[in-house]
């Protein structure tokens, strides 16, 4: 079927958004529980403003969600498949995935995010929680009961399918969904995700490359099973040097860093564009002064060694290399997801570290199985056994680190990943590094697969210097659908102090170049 031929079979949507209407096919490997529908009349979507794709709420959306319940046979899971389909000729024939975020699979906490921006569009948008019900939110509690099958026993089942099986019976069900629903298949279908949906989207690519014709899988969760030991790291060394800087001076040395290697680009201009040629080091200014929240203080020797191990990253006890640090503008003192964040009394005093919670979560319960396991103040040695356990019992299953990428090359699908030069949670060069290795695999790796490293931008969707959801996905199509291939991606926002940038960011390894004029303009730049 062709994108002309769509609206002449939407318009019998609306009377099917009932269960005994969704006749779905027999799958081979799964066994469907339920099936439910609700159908959604005169909804108004009103979005989060810092999307920049809507700036007004949408009004008189009408869409069925019709929800599906599987179990894989003899695993005891039980998957939930949510799909939001457009009524009344809106459909426009495609289908958008949804990965999730953390340790959640997908479901309905993206929902407002980014699915109902795709409905909008008319795309017919699913996700899956992947058998389990835990929100990215979650993360910040340390919990993930679904981890375990009993003390000591990892649910391989749920593991597996947060992984990777989910994901490849998400564009199962949803399209078979998409079919019942409309009486025709979707004509292309699309994968969006960011972190853990950027890891989500490299899977598919890997292992199911057939499965969707684009994926936008930005600043990805790829390596997982070594990444995650960054975000610890700095706390690693405080409570081992029993050092817990003040944030404000974790947050002052993160400033002297930008305020050194920001010109390096040839402008300054609030961002650090070239991070290769960031050399500060923190010790360079222990001891001058600074502003901490009002009061004059100095820079401390213990401040800038957590801050610099933030920057290099973790390593053995022997000096090895584990995995990348974070570039000097990521803001590593954010509370709750910073690596080197803290959080001290009224005082500004009894200081102690606030890490990100989801790399002990992993530690806890898929390392040591052991939900009550407490790894503060642990050795140097048993911090590389968890490092080697990590890398050794899980890369094969989650590590999303294969760079083969030739399945997908045979299939005919597109792959775009931007990350974020200041990402907080995931270092970026985890993307520059996979990157090269498929290049270093397939030389011609970028007729189907292009990255972007975007200047300012942080772990984040929605806020900073990138591009609109929904504009990615504009750009996406263009690749899949009519073979114009990205050369630059269009971004705009906020710089860390407030003014107001526009870029046409370059396809790695080009790098942006000033050439004069106004720093917002993008024309004062090209990539070289």
């Amino acid at each position: 079927m062709s994108l002309n031929q769509v609206a002449g079979v939407s318009s019998r949507s609306l009377d099917l958004c009932n269960p005994g209407q969704i006749h779905l096919p027999k799958f081979p490997d799964l066994e469907v529980l339920s099936v439910e529908a609700a159908s959604y009349e005169n909804y108004t979507f009103t979005p989060d403003p810092a999307l920049g794709d809507f700036p007004t709420s949408r009004l008189g959306l009408d869409f069925c969600n019709i929800t599906i319940t599987y179990t894989h046979p003899g695993w005891g899971d039980n998957v939930i498949v949510t799909t939001l389909l457009p009524q009344k000729n809106a459909w426009n024939g495609r289908l958008m995935a949804h990965g999730g975020g953390g340790l959640a699979t997908g479901a309905f906490t993206i929902m407002e995010l980014t699915m109902l921006p795709g409905l909008v569009e008319g795309y017919a948008v699913t996700t899956t929680n992947g058998g389990h019900t835990d929100p990215p939110a979650d993360d910040t509690s340390g919990d993930a009961p679904w981890a375990l099958s009993s003390l000591g026993n990892v649910n391989w089942p749920l593991l597996v399918d947060f992984a990777s099986v989910a994901l490849h019976d998400l564009s199962t069900v949803g399209k078979a969904v998409v079919d019942a629903f409309y009486g025709v298949p979707a004509v292309r279908s699309y994968f969006y995700g960011g972190s853990t949906g950027g890891r989500q989207g490299h899977m598919l690519a890997q292992r199911y490359p057939n499965d969707f014709d684009g994926l936008l899988a930005i600043f990805p969760a790829i390596g997982w099973t070594r990444l995650l030991f960054s975000g610890i790291w700095p706390t690693f060394l405080m409570d081992k040097l029993n050092i817990y800087p003040q944030p404000c001076e974790i947050s002052a040395l993160t400033l002297a860093a930008l305020s050194t290697c920001d010109v390096l680009d040839g402008v300054e201009d609030g961002i650090i564009s070239r991070p290769d040629l960031c050399s500060f080091d923190p010790h360079d200014v222990v001891g001058n002064e600074f502003d901490c929240n009002g009061t004059t203080s100095t820079f401390t020797s213990g401040a800038a060694t957590i801050a610099k191990a933030a920057w290099d990253g973790p390593r053995s006890s022997s000096g090895e290399f584990q995995w990348y640090g974070f570039s000097h503008d990521a803001n590593i003192s954010q509370a709750g997801i910073g690596a080197a964040a803290t959080v001290c009394d009224e005082d500004g005093e009894n200081c102690d570290a606030l890490p990100f919670n989801l790399a002990y979560t992993w530690a806890r319960y898929w390392l040591k199985k052991n939900p009550d396991f407490n790894m503060r103040n642990i050795t140097h040695e048993v911090w590389d056994e968890l490092f080697h356990s990590s890398v050794g019992e899980y890369e094969s299953i989650i590590g999303t680190y294969d760079p083969d990428l030739s399945g997908l090359r045979k299939a005919g699908g597109k792959m775009i990943n931007w990350h974020g030069l200041a990402d907080q949670i995931i270092p970026v060069n985890g993307s520059v590094e996979y990157y090269d290795r498929v290049l270093t695999h397939d030389p011609n790796a970028q007729d189907y697969y292009r990255l972007f490293l975007l200047p300012g931008a942080d772990h984040c969707v929605i806020c900073g210097v990138r591009p609109p959801v929904m504009k990615m996905m504009e750009i996406l199509v263009d690749w899949v659908e009519r073979g114009k291939a990205p050369e630059t991606l269009p971004v705009a926002g906020e710089n860390r102090y407030g003014d107001h940038l526009e870029r046409d960011v370059c396809m790695y390894p080009r790098v942006q170049h000033y050439v004069g004029g106004d720093m917002e303009e993008r024309s004062s730049f090209i990539c070289v």
